[in-house]
């Protein structure tokens, strides 16, 4: 289950052959081979695999977006039918109350608008990009009213963690969903409900409303999660939020978050916000607009329940539905009507062929800057409705990556092409396959786009490159990494992709390291991760060197912060590393930041230096692709700690990376 807060390989056979340019186009290519998928809400990167030498795939053209519905539609009812007569999934809701406190007034008359417009919101955003606009079901109870379940809870409101302050977040968010959920569970189980198997969302009376300063605040917790079969979202009330006021320009509140805002505008907010957490429970990751749907407004997964239905008030554009969304929501039970297949663990990818270019085809992206082009050929099963691709430029979580889609043909071919993507330096391609069944498997490559536009596939290659010894380290397979290593070595591969390449395969053997006290005194340089550290903890999995420990959907060894490193270690907070040093180096040089998949979810490290226990450096809170550079003087120091910290509260996805760390004389 992934929470959303607001979050055996066979090696290369040889060398891809030409393939055809298209306009002139730099192409690179990559074969996977048949391989179970993962099921996540938002993408787990899966490495990329290579097993023999990519074929050049028959051109095909980009499918217009206002044709992919029905196209994508005719797969899913050649698999669903017959689709049954009522929904097999329906949106449970329940509302929870804390020990000591009584539900918000007219609670129930104020959530079944607010519902019934989410849920048009959604039904009008799925016609929209042509797809039938059932939308999703809402539980009604004999007299057709929304069923809503009340919960009064045994825990006090005391019991719930406080925000930390205006756009700071609630840290105790996962904890206060967590005990909610506990005290949620009996009633819904007593009324044939499971968290397990259904999309429930939870309101937390968890906000308070001073009417005569009209100040507010809230501490419920506020995210949603799924995972194949079923939904979560939580999300809070209070006698303020009401569709009715939507329009309203006053009066102007205090909100203790978001600061000074007229009536409508806290409802655009609050109400947006349930839609938007409804999407993370409908299984949607976060993705932004590309530059040819600004218009339309804000995509409701990225900023847009900071803009939903402000046009009512005559404030902005408002909020869509992007076709990234739709596509993923086509399959989905809750939105098909078909449960076929729901919770069958087999769907695989059986043959994925996939190209990265800049060789575009479309005369309205000629000329843009940053453009790429995907092409594929892709087989599963269940069958693959869709193709669904977020361009992360940012590494935010993907709150602002335009997307783009399409659908296979009868031979599984695809083509994908964007433009104008925001300049970076490690770019974040991630690759979603929608099988008919709702279930999605997923791929994720690399690209850059310099401060000129152009796109650099340096990465790619790099990446491409290693992936035959990267799997067979990771699958512990000695004979095929070594074949691997002398592939490589013999090609023409960078010196970098040689080096990391060696480093990889060395950490497959038991053979011993010096102690940087101990080593010979005519080396001039000794990289930590090639030295016997005196103790190494580490505060999730095991300690590594050289490489990432294989865990957790971190299936490659590679030692990857937005660039691969050769040497480093794995120091998931908290850490620490402790070497010996016997007066005998001088100097520390190197840099450290946060895995690249982890580096939207992790709640923030700080890096310490300690030389004979006095610190020597502290580096600034690192999130997101920050990193942090060192050069720490040693002359005379016996002891050398290594530290990461958690920087607040919370030590989520703190996936920490020691780079290149390396002492001199």
């Amino acid at each position: 289950m992934t929470l959303h807060n607001d979050d055996g390989l066979s090696h290369s056979v040889g060398r891809p052959p030409a393939l055809p340019s298209i306009n002139g186009g730099k192409t690179k290519s990559l074969k996977f081979p048949k391989r179970t998928a993962h099921i996540a809400v938002i993408l787990v990167a899966i490495s990329v695999f290579l097993t023999q030498s990519a074929r050049a795939l028959p051109a095909v053209e980009p499918i217009p977006e206002s044709q992919q519905a029905a196209l994508a539609m005719k797969i899913l009812d050649t698999y669903q039918a017959p689709i049954p007569g009522k929904p097999p999934k329906k949106l449970h809701v329940v509302y929870y109350t804390p020990a000591g406190r009584e539900p918000e007034p007219r609670y129930r008359e104020r959530l079944e608008p607010l519902l019934e417009d989410i849920r048009a919101f959604y039904r009008e955003g799925l016609q929209e990009q042509g797809f039938r606009p059932e939308g999703f079901a809402l539980d009604r109870d004999t007299s057709g009213k929304l069923a809503i379940h009340l919960v009064r809870g045994k825990e006090p409101e005391s019991a719930f963690p406080e925000w930390e302050g205006r756009n700071g977040g609630n840290t105790g968010a996962p904890e206060g969903g967590q005990r909610v959920r506990s005290e949620c569970r009996p009633a819904l189980e007593a009324a044939g409900i499971s968290f397990e198997h259904e999309t429930v969302l939870i309101f937390c009376n968890l906000a308070t409303w001073d009417e005569k300063a009209k100040t507010f605040r809230h501490h419920s917790p506020y995210f949603g999660t799924s995972d194949q079969a079923s939904g979560l979202c939580f999300v809070m009330d209070s006698v303020i939020q009401n569709l009715d006021d939507l329009t309203k320009k006053e009066p102007v509140i205090e909100d203790a978050e978001w600061g000074r805002e007229s009536l409508g505008k806290f409802n655009t907010i609050f109400i947006g916000g349930i839609a938007h957490e409804l999407g993370h429970a409908f299984s949607l990751p976060h993705c932004g607009e590309r530059w040819d749907e600004k218009a339309r407004g804000t995509s409701l997964m990225g900023a847009g329940n900071h803009t939903y239905r402000e046009e009512r008030r005559g404030e902005g554009k408002g909020t869509f539905l992007a076709m990234a969304s739709a596509m993923r929501l086509a399959g989905r039970p809750l939105f098909s009507g078909s449960s076929k297949g729901e919770t069958d663990a087999g769907q695989m990818i059986e043959q994925c062929d996939l190209l990265l270019s800049t060789n575009i085809t479309r005369a309205d992206l000629a000329g843009r800057r940053g453009r790429l082009r995907l092409e594929g050929a892709i087989q599963g099963s269940p069958p693959i409705y869709g193709v669904i691709a977020y361009f992360d430029s940012l590494h935010d979580g993907g709150y602002h990556a335009p997307t783009a889609t399409s659908v296979p043909d009868a031979q599984g071919r695809f083509a994908i092409e964007v433009s104008d993507l925001a300049s970076c330096a490690s770019g974040d391609l991630r690759i979603e396959f929608c099988h008919a069944n709702g279930a999605v498997s997923s791929r994720r490559l690399a690209f850059s786009v310099g401060p000129d536009g152009a796109l650099d596939l340096t990465q790619w290659e790099m990446r491409r490159a290693l992936e035959p010894i990267a799997q067979a380290v990771a699958d512990r397979r000695h004979s095929a990494a070594e074949a691997a290593l002398r592939e490589l070595e013999a090609g023409p591969a960078p010196v970098l992709a040689k080096d990391i390449a060696r480093k990889l395969a060395a950490t497959l053997e038991d053979g011993p390291k010096p102690s940087p006290a101990d080593a010979p005194a005519n080396l001039a340089e000794l990289p930590l991760g090639d030295a016997r550290a005196q103790t190494a903890e580490v505060g999730w999995a095991a300690p590594a060197a050289n490489r990432m420990p294989v865990i957790d959907g971190i299936l490659s060894p590679l030692l990857d912060c937005g660039k691969l490193y050769a040497t480093g270690l794995y120091a998931h907070s908290p850490s620490r590393y402790t070497y010996e040093l016997g007066e005998k180096w001088q100097r520390l040089r190197g840099e450290a930041g946060l895995h690249t998949l982890e580096q939207s979810y992790a709640a923030g490290v700080v890096f310490i230096i300690k030389a004979d226990g006095k610190e020597v450096y502290r580096s600034r809170t690192i999130r997101g692709p920050g990193k942090a550079s060192y050069d720490v003087k040693l002359a005379g120091v016996k002891v050398l700690d290594l530290i990461v910290e958690k920087a607040g509260d919370q030590n989520g996805n703190n996936w920490s990376l020691w780079l290149e760390p390396t002492l001199s004389r």
